[in-house]
């Protein structure tokens, strides 16, 4: 491990460690996008240059006689996976490039979070709020999920394919076959890129979303939920913030985990609704429903992102009086904590009274 000019304030970047990681970032989602270059090329040339290497079997199917190429499509399958293994340790660098030019990572704590690292890198879905009785999904069909998850998988086939057809139907027989072999090229670049840039993204919104919640359990009152109401009413609140957002995040794991347990809150495994939620909010001790609102809006930004469902669960909030918020104004905050500019103005202005 080298060392690193990180001031140790992780959920607030200096210009030095920004800079460090906008150059991680763009070196990483540039690289991705050349490997999707490289191996269509890698691919393609050979069997356009030499197609003695790739022979292929006829097979009757139907009645009809079908070419199975099945050199070529060995030639493709071997190239897919060793893209993607590349794939794998480009994300895995920028990854650990970005935790050591925050502070997070040096040689005294490597071993500790080397496994946080590596779970970014790989993109694994962190369900840790399912052991506490919290499912963002509740009310959600399941097959329209597995129809959304599946789609959202064949993006990168569909694309190829309908961009393949609109080359065809554009240049009609002039459309040579490298055109259109090359056609779906755009597309991978734009994923493998797209891709990486979601991967430094995630890493650098979880490393500073950790240690901002740490910040914000010492800000939060030790006696802020005392009674059965005031812990449902919190816990309530991060069923809230998972129902809105619709994923499984690491960040809102933390969150939840820490503040159940700073408040001994009783996890409630049988979800009811949330129905009355906002009625319960709106009548709850101020200091409580400041709290509360907090929460929400840090909830928002813990994944880096405000979503449509956000921007109108805002509107609502604002509706019924409850909040002070627009969601243009929780968009800038959500930008100056990815950028690390840190949410101070925040913090003060829900924990301290008016």
């Amino acid at each position: 491990m080298r060392t690193s000019p990180s001031d140790g304030q992780l959920h607030l970047l200096s210009d030095a460690e920004l800079g460090a990681v906008r150059r991680t970032h763009r070196g990483a989602v540039a690289g991705a996008a050349a490997m999707s270059v490289v191996g269509f090329l890698l691919y393609f040339m050979p069997v356009y240059s030499a197609p003695e290497l790739f022979p292929s079997v006829s097979v009757t199917l139907f009645g009809s006689e079908v070419a199975l190429p099945w050199a070529e499509t060995l030639w493709g399958l071997l190239l897919m996976v060793i893209e993607i293994y590349a794939l794998v340790l480009l994300n895995l660098w920028g990854v650990h490039e970005i935790a050591a030019a925050t502070g997070l990572l040096g040689p005294h704590n490597k071993a500790e979070v080397a496994g946080t690292l590596i779970d970014i890198g790989l993109e694994n879905k962190h369900r840790g709020l399912l052991q506490y009785g919290i499912d963002p999904f509740l009310g959600v069909n399941p097959w329209l999920l597995f129809l959304v998850n599946l789609l959202l998988r064949l993006k990168g086939w569909l694309g190829s394919k309908i961009l393949r057809y609109a080359v065809q139907r554009l240049l009609g027989r002039f459309a040579v076959r490298e055109v259109l072999d090359f056609a779906g090229m755009p597309i991978y670049m734009a994923i493998n890129a797209w891709s990486t840039h979601s991967v430094l993204h995630e890493a650098k919104v979880i490393i500073m979303g950790q240690k901002l919640i740490e910040h914000l359990c010492v800000r939060l009152p030790a006696d802020l939920a005392q009674s059965a109401e005031d812990k449902a009413l919190l816990y309530d609140t991060f069923r809230f913030i998972a129902v809105s957002k619709r994923d499984f995040h690491q960040n809102h794991f933390a969150l939840t985990k820490a503040l159940i347990e700073r408040y001994a809150i009783a996890v409630q495994p049988e979800q009811g609704s949330l129905d009355d939620y906002l009625a319960r909010l709106a009548v709850a001790p101020e200091r409580l429903r400041r709290a509360a609102v907090l929460l929400i809006v840090i909830g928002f930004l813990l994944d880096g992102q405000i979503s449509w469902r956000e921007r109108r669960r805002i509107r609502e909030l604002s509706e019924r009086g409850v909040f002070r918020y627009s969601a243009a104004e929780v968009r800038v905050m959500c930008r100056d904590f990815v950028r690390g500019a840190g949410i101070e103005a925040l913090l003060t202005r829900q924990l301290v009274p008016a």
